[in-house]
């Protein structure tokens, strides 16, 4: 995209967390007005203008799509909380209600962005165990399952819609590396610590994505009006969590070692921090196949270069690190 297309505002629901700001700030570097549909204006954004809705509703903040570029939905209830019943509610509404809306107040435009892009999840895969081959985007959906089932109902709302002149994609997010915010830090933090050990039995697969490249596909579907439907923004080197995490260690840890944290505790950790252990112990293996056919070319396909560019205490004694 040129800043100087007559369409320079971009629109991104949901876009003061840490995948948004990676956004907003690529979006305003190159020029564009970047607007951030958020339930808070109370928020101080480091990048992007916070227009309020709630979610739910159309509002006055409506008048924002029209003549837009695009409009990017990363609206949701973290995952990354107890699955309770009522936060499980929350998950479920807080996605399907927020593309639902979007929906209605695209379909209402004179002029809506020529391209809508809504957050999705890998769950929809199911899980991938020992060496079968990895999910892509032709792979069938799996719904068994909270996760799974969250993600199907999210992508069945959002392409309910088919509005004329607005390409719809539907994002298959992995699990993204930040140095700032996100889980990696907290990881880093661990294996710095000697506790980056295993996670479970380790045989578990880890699809991830580093945050650079994941504004790079965004930024790259922008400018590819071929592609429609759903994609995978995931690096083309799903790693199992025992290579995930001894890379780590490799790069960071004292001596390179780390406790091991079986099953069981990784159950009780997530207890004690408010967490859901299958997001450690879920195995997804995604890789995508549309954007080796678009000849897209990531900045860090390899896990021991993203670790070395996101931990400044990378002692980068690894050079060998596996990428299976």
């Amino acid at each position: 995209m040129s800043s100087s297309d007559s369409r320079s505002k971009v629109i991104i629901a949901g876009g003061t967390g840490f995948l948004g700001q990676l956004l907003s700030q690529s979006f305003e570097k190159d020029g564009y007005d970047v607007v951030l549909l958020s339930r808070s204006s109370s928020l101080h954004p480091s990048y992007g203008k916070i227009v309020v809705w709630n979610a739910k509703t159309i509002g006055p903040w409506k008048e924002e799509l029209e003549n837009a570029k695009v409009l990017i939905n990363l609206t949701g209830r973290s995952i990354d909380c107890r699955h309770t019943a009522s936060n499980r509610i929350d998950i479920l509404d807080s996605r399907i209600n927020s593309t639902r809306v979007l929906g209605e107040a695209m379909s209402s435009c004179s002029n809506p962005p020529s391209a809508w892009f809504n957050a999705s999840s890998m769950a929809l895969y199911g899980q991938c165990i020992g060496n079968e081959p990895a999910h892509n985007e032709n792979s069938p959906i799996h719904n068994k399952g909270f996760l799974e089932e969250v993600t199907v109902a999210w992508e069945n709302e959002f392409f309910k819609f088919k509005i004329e002149g607005v390409r719809q994609v539907a994002l298959r997010i992995s699990f993204v590396l930040g140095q700032s915010s996100g889980a990696f830090p907290l990881l880093n933090r661990l294996a710095r610590m000697g506790l980056g050990g295993t996670q479970g039995s380790g045989d578990q697969w880890m699809s991830w994505l580093h945050e650079n490249d994941w504004v790079a596909i965004v930024r790259f579907l922008c400018l590819q009006d071929q592609i429609e439907g759903v994609i995978n923004l995931c690096s083309p080197s799903p790693v199992t969590n025992f290579h995930f995490m001894k890379g780590l260690r490799d790069e960071v840890a004292p001596f390179g070692l780390g406790l091991p944290a079986p099953s069981l505790g990784v159950r009780l950790g997530c207890a004690l921090f408010g967490s859901a252990p299958e997001l450690a112990l879920q195995s997804r293996r995604v890789v995508s196949v549309i954007l080796e056919e678009q000849n897209f070319q990531f900045q860090y396909p390899s896990l021991r270069d993203a670790f070395r560019s996101l931990s400044p205490q990378s002692k980068s004694r690894n050079p060998d690190l596996e990428r299976k």
